[in-house]
């Protein structure tokens, strides 16, 4: 960006990203929470920025309303919840692997979403017949 009206030009770059990718271990209640802070600020910035979440283990009741955040996508890698450390290291304990169809979902949407036409704007819409 260049500013103009002065002497001087200021020129500044900035970075906002087009997606945005946390990742953990676990997901809980509060992770999710401060994630879907994080995917608001981010888009406050950059609207049509994309926020994910992986995360190995899910640690959250089906109580937790997903749809209510801003987070577009959770992928869970193990495809299975989280159990405490002491039953995880048990011998008995089965760990699942992490599961190539979710990597797989996971980098054809990103790859979708990058390789997609952001065009908008009214006069893109209205050619459609539907604006948003």
């Amino acid at each position: 960006m260049i500013c103009r009206g002065s002497e001087h030009q200021e020129k500044n770059t900035w970075d906002i990203p087009a997606i945005a990718i946390e990742c953990k271990t676990y997901l809980d209640k509060t992770m999710l929470q401060d994630a879907s802070t994080a995917a608001e600020q981010l888009k406050q910035k950059n609207p049509n920025a994309m926020y994910i979440v992986i995360a190995e283990w899910l640690k959250l009741t089906d109580a937790v309303n997903l749809k209510k955040n801003k987070i577009d996508q959770i992928y869970i890698l193990r495809k299975q919840k989280n159990t405490d450390r002491e039953f995880r290291y048990r011998d008995e304990y089965i760990k699942n692997p992490i599961y190539a169809d979710v990597v797989c979902h996971l980098f054809e949407l990103v790859r979708e979403f990058l390789t997609t036409d952001w065009e908008g704007g009214i006069a893109y819409g209205i050619n459609r017949g539907y604006l948003i």
